[in-house]
């Protein structure tokens, strides 16, 4: 069953590390789009990195969906389509955007319609053990 929350404000990552490791930001105005059960659905946002160390986003866990994974918009030969990749990496004190067209997560076999207001709760893998959580808003 989804877990959903109403959300207001701007968002940032609840932190799940502990030992006073600093939060990793979210900001752009993090989104997924409307859609249907059993169809799929991209998440976008900025993500920066505050600290010191090298991030590493292995992977992403949504109750919501059947399968989740990193993806990148590619464009060849007027053609586009996407690819998945295994992990992406934020340098420290640095910046990478999930964007259409480009970098995103993929929520792929909703269990469950996503509708305008609702919020879908992901969890955030880095390596080598760490675990985010992250609040998305469902809007246009």
């Amino acid at each position: 069953m989804t877990t959903r929350f109403m959300l207001s404000g701007l968002l940032l990552v609840a932190a799940a590390c502990r030992g006073g490791k600093e939060q990793v930001d979210i900001s752009g105005a993090p989104h997924m789009r409307p859609a249907e059960q059993g169809a799929s659905s991209a998440v976008y946002f900025m993500l920066r990195n505050p600290t010191a160390d090298t991030l590493v986003l292995s992977g992403v866990e949504m109750d919501v969906a059947g399968s989740v994974s990193l993806h990148r918009s590619v464009e060849r030969d007027g053609m586009s389509s996407m690819t998945q990749v295994d992990s992406v990496v934020v340098a420290p004190n640095d910046s990478v955007a999930f964007a259409e067209r480009g970098l995103h997560i993929m929520a792929s076999d909703l269990h469950t319609a996503l509708r305008l207001g609702d919020t879908v709760v992901s969890r955030l893998r880095f390596r080598p053990s760490r675990m985010d959580t992250l609040r998305i808003p469902v809007r246009e």
